[in-house]
């Protein structure tokens, strides 16, 4: 049961977000945008000014260069491709890198990768494949409450496997909401609560298993090839992940479970609602049938020809397949794909370069951390930073932010950079807290079914055990398939 306490730091967390929200929007509109410019302004001053032990003036620029990004990323005064076309401005301008090296950054394969992903996840939610695999899924295993809260976590977090954890979150929205409509839950009970939580959660929680979940393990990628030349295959980030991904699905479970207890809903109403919809759908079409073939075979090839091709080579070649095959059409993909996020995907390589190659990153990393004399503390330390800080901004921008100074410390003490890659990597995709951390939570809030403080409250849980089985996972599975932390 709800304790008394609750409605009323409800109502307090509710207001102070809803000033902190009406500041914020009133604070970025165009005429009062330039005052968080201003202050970049003046970062980028304070940085050049501030004695910094054993820094050149160019490193001095490239570390301004950084904090003015960081902080325009962190309050999200410009949209993060606006910040993007920001930094390819200040790098060549500031003197740190040639506009020619600054711009070949673009080149990642990264960054392609992503693309080609991006395209191939608009026919799979255009056909209506996406939508006939949830209402099939979630009509199977309704008949009891435990199993329809179990089916809607375990579905939403497989689809995060292929798909970004944030577009599977709006997919399967609509089949939860007349779900939980249909067997008359009321927003503030406890069975939408559960509901919406376990689609927030399995969604954020597949996304970390593999590189198609989310942005940010594409541009952790990117950012460790361009800065060591390493890189880590489509099967060994899921072999080093999943442990994670599973046991974390276990402890939301039981989360769930406990916080579903003491409700009773008709869920014989929301099956017979569940299995008009599945025969509205018709039967399957053509396009769905070769959507789900070209995508499995772009998955198998990943998997079984990753390191052979690339992973961005067989990302087109699925995507010039869907095309050839008619799957998929260019009006959707100009619809369907985010496309500011290649720009900031462009910045991010191009601002890690230049920290590395002035010998910035060292010194941040030297200023900051200096007192660290061990490569563990240095892990568990930077892996807790970003599990803090991908709570305040997107989670790709926090990556961007981190990997330079991760990267650095792994140098510094003969740490694996793919374990460094992965210690700011993984702990970002545990982001269930606020509205702000990632487009999962703000549509799961957006229900009206998960007050913030509910999502705080419950997501806190997860978030500290979920750390606490990342460490663990680092220290006993890992040196197990060959990764020493």
């Amino acid at each position: 049961m709800p304790t008394l306490l609750e409605p009323i730091t409800d109502l307090v967390l509710m207001q102070i977000l809803t000033q902190l929200r009406s500041w914020l929007r009133l604070s970025r509109k165009p005429q009062n945008r330039w005052l968080w410019c201003l202050a970049a302004a003046v970062i980028y001053g304070a940085v050049l000014i501030i004695p910094f032990p054993g820094l050149e003036m160019e490193a001095k620029r490239a570390l301004a260069v950084f904090a003015v990004t960081a902080f325009l990323w962190g309050t999200n005064t410009l949209p993060v491709a606006v910040t993007g076309l920001m930094v390819l401005f200040l790098i060549p301008v500031s003197g740190v890198l040639s506009s020619e090296a600054t711009y070949a950054y673009f080149g990642n394969r990264a960054v392609f990768f992503v693309l080609g992903a991006f395209i191939l996840a608009s026919p799979v939610m255009r056909s209506g494949l996406s939508t006939r695999l949830a209402v099939a899924v979630v009509s199977r295993f309704g008949y009891a409450q435990n199993v329809l809260i179990a089916s809607i976590l375990l579905l939403s977090a497989l689809m995060s496997f292929v798909i970004s954890s944030y577009a599977v979150t709006a997919m399967l929205f609509p089949v939860v909401l007349e779900v939980v409509q249909a067997a008359g839950a009321k927003p503030g009970g406890r069975f939408g609560l559960a509901a919406f939580l376990a689609l927030g959660w399995g969604s954020g929680i597949g996304g970390i298993a593999t590189l198609l979940g989310g942005a940010r393990a594409p541009l952790a990628l990117g950012l460790l090839r361009s800065t060591t030349g390493e890189t880590i295959s489509f099967v060994q980030w899921f072999i080093w992940s999943i442990p994670l991904v599973l046991a974390l699905l276990l402890v939301a479970y039981g989360l769930l479970l406990k916080i579903g207890q003491g409700t009773v809903v008709s869920l014989s109403t929301a099956h017979k609602f569940l299995l008009r919809r599945a025969e509205d759908l018709g039967p399957i079409s053509k396009r769905e049938l070769g959507t789900a073939a070209v995508t499995l075979l772009t998955i198998g090839l990943w998997i079984f020809q990753g390191e052979a091709w690339g992973l961005d080579t067989i990302a087109f070649f699925g995507v010039l397949l869907s095309f050839v095959f008619g799957l998929v059409d260019w009006q959707e993909v100009e619809e369907d794909v985010n496309w500011g996020i290649f720009l900031m995907y462009g910045s991010a390589i191009a601002l890690s370069a230049m920290l590395g190659d002035t010998g910035a990153a060292a010194a941040l990393t030297q200023n900051l951390l200096g007192w660290i004399d061990s490569g563990t503390v240095t892990f568990v330390a930077i892996a807790a930073t970003i599990l803090v800080l991908t709570e305040g901004m997107s989670n790709a921008a926090a990556v961007a932010v981190l990997m330079p100074i991760g990267l650095a410390l792994a140098a510094k003490y003969g740490l694996d950079p793919r374990v460094m890659t992965l210690g700011v990597t993984l702990p970002s995709g545990i982001a269930f807290l606020l509205p702000v951390s990632t487009p999962v939570m703000a549509i799961v809030i957006g229900s009206g079914y998960v007050s913030p403080f509910q999502a705080f409250q419950r997501g806190l849980w997860l978030k500290a055990i979920g750390f606490f089985i990342f460490l663990a996972m680092a220290k006993l599975y890992w040196p197990i398939v060959g990764l020493g932390v």
